[in-house]
């Protein structure tokens, strides 16, 4: 289980700031890159949601294997989130948020390989 600490601490260090952003800085403006309306509603619901994910991967450093769950939920909607929101402005030749679509990207490619080497072969 030592390899899903590596996402949960990756988790970790990358939403600190980000879940400080949401409630306390420019939230919804500074981590969209201004590609996305900003609003105290959408601030409040996607920092609501990557608080909880920050919770689960501090409790997954303890807890490696019961919250693993919380690796795949990511990867499926960050996946999600590229495949229908990122990829048709980059189709269309309009600007895209880079910042948290390459942070995206890097979490549905390595969390896998570590959710497989780190669960599923030690099960």
């Amino acid at each position: 289980m030592p390899l899903l600490k590596i996402a949960y601490a990756a988790n970790i260090l990358i939403l600190v700031p980000v879940c400080y952003s949401m409630f306390f800085g420019s939230g919804v403006g500074s981590v969209f890159e201004g590609h996305v309306v900003e609003s105290a509603g959408l601030r409040l619901l996607v920092g609501s949601l990557w608080a909880a994910i920050l919770l689960a991967s501090a409790a997954g450093l303890v807890y490696p294997a019961f919250f693993a769950p919380v690796l795949l939920i990511q990867i499926v909607y960050k996946a999600l989130w590229l495949g229908i929101f990122v990829l048709p402005l980059i189709i269309a030749g309009d600007p895209w948020p880079r910042g948290i679509s390459y942070c995206f990207l890097a979490i549905i490619v390595t969390y896998p390989l570590l959710f497989w080497f780190g669960y599923m072969r030690a099960a």
